[in-house]
């Protein structure tokens, strides 16, 4: 396929065609994963629902607008979607999709009529309202009455999910199978007629596995080391050198970080920094380099704080693991405390539930479940458990409003105290040189006022008023600065936002409706009796460690279960089940069962390695077919469910990112530790805080060109530059739970690679490093091709490239390109050379064989 050009390049290039190309390609890759994706869609917009909706509609409209009322305000019941949708004695209240045509957001917002009449709800509830409502109005409720009365737990347990693994491998009958992954796939291609696409080629092959394992395009030395490599074990060695790589655990963090909420800041109304975040995020990285077992990282996030240790180093680790439960989307400023203190809690039972079970046990927080046997008694029972783990703590400031939370204190280590020692040194040297700056500001201040009271005139006032109102601002911004370097950014002993034992644990009682307020009976605190293993609590005990074992118990084939999957479908595309958060009744059903429990069962008997399992589906034949469609197949598994072939996905941002950096030379070295900006320290009237400033000059240049995981998040407002960039492919909010992200494609990603100063920059800086090796413009366009694609230029393309060259070397107005502004036009054929070069580089950085992973 020949290179075309992207505009504006003059009038000898190929204007808007390549453009389109790209377009309609990306189209074409991600339309099939789009449409099958519309279900899981669904998923999410009911747990949506369940989880912020459903909740707010009970505390604060059920009261006037329910079947229950005392007094039906307005003929309008909001119970059941029948009648939400149905409306009230003035019409419809909620047009699925349309936020302008729904009175109930114009009435919540307090526009036209004022509801609640006590008074409008947080911006964070009316903006969970208003989400809802764009994304459908999903509402599973069909009628309250209807709930089930009583879940058979015995009979539950039979559900496909729960039972107990079933190892039975088929006989091995093709002869691309090497062992019984490839029998479980190759029994149900023959069940559905499927015939499976050759292996792919090498090139295409370590392509594929670098960007799954490491998240990175391989560098030519090390495409060139692999295809010279004729050695049957050449393939192993490349996967174990990958998997050794301290870039594997950068990689896979950020799978998990996914599903565990990970931000560096702390509430939803206004945006706190996190300073012990990175704790949590670097544990991650290091427990997936070090292979550490996962039935023990399952054990530390929950119940880290309650192990025994062996030296302060693993007892400052396993509280900082603990931040896992601490993380999540809290409104610190609802002023229900309370209910804020149940809404922490609702996001632990819901994030433990789907994360490690694929349950969605928020949906149990104000009636027995709908569609899972999960009783509301399990959902309390627990809650129990977490309402023992504080997470606030207090006021932060003077206001009396925004809740503080708690910082646990960890060992500092000794390389950490000689590095804060420092800090502390140069933090007081600061401090000194501000003091002096505004003790002499002061002197001049207090001299110019005394001038002015000798001067009569008003002429001869003007200048010396002038120069003191300067002063006086000058004054402002010194004291300014001096609060924020001394109180926001004191280099104070390591602290973490992470779990603690309480001295009396309590029990919870149920809340009536999900109403803290209304309180019901006491239920004991305990695992969910779905689980096979459930140990008895002690009283003097919250019972999360009694948890965190009885998830990863070997009589309990659902933790497992779902993580195999999770692995699964970040290697080949899809999941086993698809809906990799959602085993339950309202999830898809797996495609091969006896492979899933086939897989669960050896990860356990393995030890629990996910080094080893992942090392175990990349040598499958499976994962090395080739992507080459075949009509025949796609016609009986247009989805490629049955895995007939290789499934060809986008690039995820971070790979893209990263890969886009590396290639162009940029990538920084940093590898862990804080990376968030200074804090500001805010004197307002609301109460002495610190607050993120996302500005990206106040971003270290260092973070902004490291990889993609350890660039800092924001929760909500006030999202950094990068971020906004992020989430434009897709990149999740960290109020979720996604363990599978939206696979969006929309013009306006194409129109950001076109014109992104990121990607035009490091274009630039490719250019450049081309030129320092002084290669000629055939071994550029060879190397170029090595590094985006993984693989050789063909002849076509080669040529194209060097037509391409040779024109632009005489075009008088080709541009540079470059960060900002208008770029200059080159006056030498040299320059016009480089400049074309570095619109070349641009093209294949956004083209559709780079942005795909195949």
């Amino acid at each position: 396929m020949p290179i075309e050009y992207p505009p504006p390049y003059g009038e000898n290039v190929y204007g808007m065609r390549f453009f389109y190309l790209i377009l309609a390609s990306a189209l074409a890759v991600t339309l099939n994963a789009r449409l099958h994706g519309d279900e899981a869609a669904d998923l999410h917009g009911i747990a949506f629902f369940e989880k912020r909706i459903r909740p707010a509609l009970v505390t604060h409209c059920y009261e006037c607008h329910s079947s229950q009322a005392k007094e039906l305000k307005g003929g309008l019941k909001l119970d059941t979607r029948a009648d939400l949708l149905r409306g009230g004695s003035s019409g419809s209240v909620v047009v699925p999709g349309d936020v302008e045509a729904s009175r109930l957001i114009s009435a919540i917002e307090h526009a036209e009529l004022k509801m609640p009449p006590s008074g409008k709800l947080s911006d964070s509830v009316i903006a969970d309202f208003v989400k809802w409502v764009e994304i459908g109005a999903p509402d599973p409720r069909d009628g309250e009455s209807r709930r089930r009365s009583r879940i058979d737990i015995e009979a539950a347990r039979d559900y496909w999910a729960l039972r107990p693994l079933q190892v039975d491998p088929p006989t091995k009958n093709e002869t691309l199978v090497r062992h019984g992954i490839d029998g479980y796939i190759a029994a149900k291609r023959v069940e559905k007629s499927l015939k499976p696409r050759p292996a792919s080629d090498k090139y295409t092959l370590l392509r594929r596995v670098f960007i799954d394992l490491v998240g990175l395009t391989p560098e030519p030395r090390e495409i060139a080391a692999f295809i010279n490599d004729d050695s049957p074990n050449a393939y192993e060695k490349v996967v174990d050198r990958l998997l050794a790589s301290p870039r594997f655990g950068e990689r896979w963090a950020r799978h998990w970080l996914d599903v565990a909420q990970y931000a560096d800041s702390v509430g939803i109304e206004r945006v706190f920094p996190n300073a012990g975040a990175w704790r949590y995020r670097d544990y991650v990285i290091r427990a997936l380099n070090q292979d550490k077992p996962f039935d023990r990282f399952v054990i530390e996030q929950l119940a880290g704080d309650l192990l025994p240790y062996e030296n302060d180093a693993q007892r400052a680790e396993q509280i900082v693991a603990t931040q896992f439960i601490s993380m999540g989307p809290f409104n610190l400023v609802n002023q229900f405390k309370e209910q804020l203190r149940m809404d922490i809690v609702d996001n632990q039972v819901d994030k433990v539930g789907r994360v490690f079970m694929g349950l969605t046990f928020g949906c149990a927080r104000c009636h027995d479940h709908k569609f899972d046997p999960l009783a509301q008694q399990d959902y309390y029972a627990l809650s129990g458990i977490f309402q023992n783990v504080q997470i606030i703590n207090g006021f932060r400031g003077t206001s009396g409003v925004f809740s503080d939370w708690l910082r646990q204190s960890i060992p500092e280590m000794p390389q950490e105290h000689v590095e804060r020692q420092k800090r502390i040194e140069l933090h007081g040297e600061l401090t000194s040189a501000l003091e002096a700056e505004i003790a002499a500001a002061k002197n001049e201040t207090d001299r110019l006022e005394e001038e002015l009271q000798a001067i009569v005139t008003t002429e001869n006032r003007q200048p010396k008023e002038k120069e003191l109102k300067e002063l006086e601002g000058k004054l402002k911004g010194l004291e300014a600065q001096l609060a924020n370097h001394v109180h926001a950014n004191a280099p104070d002993p390591p602290k973490v936002l992470a779990a603690s034992e309480p001295a009396e644990p309590k029990n919870a009682r149920i809340n009536i409706r999900g109403n803290a307020l209304h309180l019901g009976e006491e239920v004991s605190r305990g695992a969910p009796r779905l689980l096979n293993a459930v140990s008895q609590i002690p009283e003097n005990t919250s019972g999360r460690l009694q948890l965190a074992r009885a998830l990863v118990h070997p009589d309990n084939p659902i933790v497992p279960r779902v993580f195999v999957n999770r692995v699964w479908r970040h290697l080949f595309g899809a999941g086993i089940v698809d809906t990799v958060d959602n085993f339950g009744a309202r999830g898809e059903q797996p495609s091969h069962p006896a492979l899933l429990d086939f897989l669960a069962y050896h990860f356990v008997r393995g030890g629990w390695s996910v080094k080893s399992l992942i090392r175990e589906l990349v040598l499958t034949s499976t994962y090395r077919l080739s992507s080459d469609h075949d009509p025949a197949s796609a016609s009986v598994d247009p989805y490629n469910r049955f895995l007939w072939r290789h499934s060809p996905r986008r690039l995820d941002v971070e790979s893209l990112r990263d890969s886009v950096l590396e290639i162009g030379g940029s990538l920084s070295a940093v590898s862990g530790g804080p990376t968030l900006p200074p804090a500001e320290w805010n004197g307002t009237a609301v109460g002495q805080f610190s607050q993120i400033n996302p500005a990206k000059k106040k971003v270290r240049p260092e973070v902004l060109r490291a990889r993609t995981v350890f660039l800092p998040v924001s929760r909500s407002h006030g999202k950094f530059d990068f971020q906004e960039e992020l989430e434009r492919f897709d990149f999740p909010s960290p109020n979720d739970v996604t363990g599978k992200r939206n696979g969006s494609i929309v013009a306006t990603q194409s129109l950001y690679l076109l014109n992104a100063p990121f990607v035009s920059s490091e274009a630039a800086n490719l250019v450049e490093r081309l030129l320092a090796q002084e290669l000629e413009p055939q071994e550029m366009i060879q190397r170029v091709y090595l590094l985006a694609y993984g693989r050789p230029v063909e002849d076509d393309e080669l040529r194209v490239g060097l037509d391409f060259l040779e024109a632009a070397r005489k075009d008088p107005d080709i541009k540079a390109g470059g960060e900002s502004g208008d770029p200059a036009v080159p006056t030498s054929a040299g320059d016009r050379l480089q400049a074309a070069l570095a619109r070349l580089c641009h093209t294949i950085l956004i083209s559709t064989e780079f942005l795909v992973h195949d």
